[in-house]
């Protein structure tokens, strides 16, 4: 305790030598030997079990002011929630600066926040409206001593509404923040509701989130989701992280709650190991968003939810998911323009259901949709791929396959539930197994209409084809399948 004391008088009489000489003059008396600005230097102790949030915040100012990094050391940070009337009550740290760094050294520094939050949102990092080019790095963010949490209890909020119209900020963005090696301890405990180990949230249009950066981390465990995105939120890169926490609703998830649909999403080559399954069965949700690329991704668990969303490519991914549901392994909903499936591994157990499911969802129908080359297995009584009410798509190339005789499963199916289905082509698809039928095709109670079907290979159902329903069929173009057995009463006619 008097090291501390000792410390903190330090750094208030230097504080003082240098008062009224410009900031400048001021930020260089703190930068410290090692060229950044170090808690210690403020007065931090670490390991030592007592508050640092104060000479902490104060570097933190400090290189908010002048541009420059903070630099935590090896150790233990007790951090708490700022007091009522701090800039942001809400935050252990924050900044609405400009060119900062906080960084520490790896896995052996870790920034902690423990105790009665008092039911209230704390956050231990805020970046707030105006922050921009800003880079969190290399340490570990506890939090499992917390009790008495909100649900708005974050790890790090990228976004926060705190700002003020005095310097401006209530009108600016958050922009270009990376967060990198970063390992999340942020478990919720029982009894106790708490939030997002990251959370990105553009309050407004003009205080939005632009191009954030989340590489390199370890989500070892988050109460709710390992990374929650919400409104105003574009340009946003999520690659080569490890979601591991045990019971989140989903690793990411993508909401634009407010109305607004964000726009520019890479989620790419991370690993989602997520055995457990709670709120439901989706490593990664998303909705409301346009161009989105989902690509070289292992989901090992749980599947994708793609929801009213356009423009997207999930390409290369693997799946090896056990579901408790009969929700696709990827599941599209809603409206799907311009969205391609592609080139994916998907290998299907526990519950029975699809590999690939698309379906109109309130009022919303999926259109101009391109499921190609998808290596599909399904170890259940279920559907490879299956799309109700489609328009202008292409299904072409997949490989399914049934390794255990099922009854009621089918390699391909489509039904017309709520409008006609019309502008479709089945081609080049090889389907294996015992089945129901290779494809079934259920005008019901729709047409189908414009249908091609060409190439395709059936191998050990019981029948190939399958043809019904009282909506009937317009000519279907049939040429060069391998069916076997038919039951078919729609019109086949050769194809040029």
């Amino acid at each position: 305790m008097m090291k501390k004391l000792v410390s903190l008088a330090f750094a208030f009489v230097l504080a003082l030598l240098v008062a009224g000489q410009g900031g400048q003059l001021r930020a260089a008396a703190m930068l410290g030997s090692k060229g950044c600005y170090d808690p210690a230097d403020y007065g931090a102790i670490p390991n030592d079990n007592l508050n640092d949030r104060v000479p902490a915040q104060q570097a933190l100012d400090a290189a908010s002011a002048a541009g420059g990094r903070v630099c935590f050391g090896t150790g233990v940070w007790t951090l708490t929630r700022a007091p009522a009337g701090s800039y942001n009550r809400f935050a252990a740290l924050s900044t609405h600066g400009q060119h900062v760094e906080i960084s520490g050294e790896g896995p052996s520094t870790v920034l902690s926040v423990s105790g009665d939050q008092g039911g209230a949102t704390t956050y231990v990092i805020s970046l707030d409206p105006g922050a921009s080019d800003i880079r969190l790095r290399d340490f570990v963010i506890d939090t499992s001593g917390m009790t008495n949490t909100d649900e708005q209890t974050h790890a790090i909020e990228i976004g926060s509404g705190v700002c003020t119209t005095a310097n401006g900020t209530c009108s600016m963005p958050v922009t270009d923040v990376s967060v990198e090696r970063v390992r999340f301890v942020h478990p919720n405990l029982p009894g106790f509701r708490k939030g997002d180990c990251i959370r990105l949230v553009g309050n407004t249009a003009a205080t939005a989130v632009l191009r954030t950066k989340i590489i390199g981390n370890t989500f070892t465990d988050c109460a709710r989701s390992d990374v929650a995105i919400q409104r105003n939120v574009n340009s946003l890169t999520i690659m080569g992280n490890h979601f591991a926490s045990p019971g989140v609703d989903q690793h990411i998830d993508g909401e634009a709650t407010g109305g607004q649909g964000d726009q520019r999403i890479e989620i790419i080559g991370n690993t989602f190991d997520s055995p457990a399954t709670t709120q439901g069965d989706f490593a990664v949700a998303l909705t409301s968003y346009q161009y989105a690329v989902i690509s070289g991704n292992i989901f090992n668990g749980r599947g994708l939810n793609l929801y009213r969303s356009t423009d997207s490519a999930v390409t290369g991914n693997v799946f090896d998911v056990t579901y408790k549901s009969g929700y696709g392994v990827i599941e599209v909903e809603n409206v799907a323009d311009r969205t391609v499936i592609a080139n994916n591994v998907i290998h299907r157990r526990g519950a029975a259901g699809t590999g690939i499911r698309v379906s109109p969802h309130s009022g919303g129908m999926p259109s101009e949709l391109h499921i190609t080359d998808n290596s599909i297995t399904n170890d259940t009584d279920g559907v490879g791929i299956y799309m109700e009410s489609p328009q202008s798509v292409t299904i072409a190339g997949n490989s399914i396959l049934f390794p255990t005789p099922t009854a009621n499963a089918m390699g391909i199916m489509l039904r017309s539930t709520v409008r006609p289905i019309d502008g479709v082509m089945i081609s080049n698809n090889r389907i294996v197994g015992a089945l129901y039928a290779g494809v079934r095709l259920a005008a019901a109670p729709h047409p189908f209409v414009g249908v091609t079907l060409s190439g395709n290979q059936v191998r050990g159902s019981n029948v190939g084809l399958r043809c019904e329903g009282a909506g009937g069929f317009q000519p279907i173009v049939s040429a060069g399948n391998v069916w076997g057995a038919k039951a078919c009463s729609a019109p086949l006619i050769a194809g040029e």
